[in-house]
């Protein structure tokens, strides 16, 4: 019996997005709205210092290849949590509002309280939402242009004895 290259192409399409979707984590209780997304066709190459009272404060952005500069408003129920991700470039953030645990690929934990700010990469994360009320998040990305802005990963092992999975 003669069997169909397309379906069988189809059946293993499928099949990668279903096994795929079952090793990621699920992001709950996550409102995420997209403020304004633009393009920078060129390599970016910025600095900035500055002279301060205690010192010289100093700032460099360098990303080699056309990228997407993407800013998000994002609104996080009690309880809520990102599921475990990375990016394709770097992030910026500030929390506005309440309090979360953020930890990293070997689940090392940070707290954070409003008026914090923090960076993210290509490194493994996740964080939840500690407070009983919802958090305001800002959140300014610099990514590869043409890539998803999150890119969902497996818990790692450290994970589970910790709930985060």
């Amino acid at each position: 019996m003669k069997i169909n290259s397309k379906v069988i192409i189809s059946v293993l399409a499928v099949g990668s997005v279903v096994g795929g979707l079952s090793w990621a984590t699920p992001i709950f209780n996550l409102a995420l709205p997209v403020l304004a997304t633009g393009n920078q066709n060129a390599d970016i190459d910025a600095h900035g210092e500055f002279a301060t009272t205690g010192g010289e404060f100093k700032a460099f952005l360098k990303a080699e290849g056309p990228s997407t500069i993407l800013f998000q408003d994002g609104a996080f129920g009690p309880g809520g949590h990102t599921g475990w991700h990375s990016h394709p470039g770097i992030l910026a953030l500030t929390l506005a509002a309440g309090t979360l645990d953020w930890y990293d690929g070997e689940c090392n934990k940070k707290s954070y309280k409003p008026g914090d700010s923090w960076t993210e990469g290509s490194q493994l994360h996740y964080f939840k939402v500690t407070s009983t009320t919802n958090i305001h998040l800002l959140v300014a990305y610099i990514i590869a242009q043409g890539a998803a802005s999150r890119i969902d990963e497996p818990a790692p092992p450290c994970a589970a004895a910790l709930g985060l999975d």
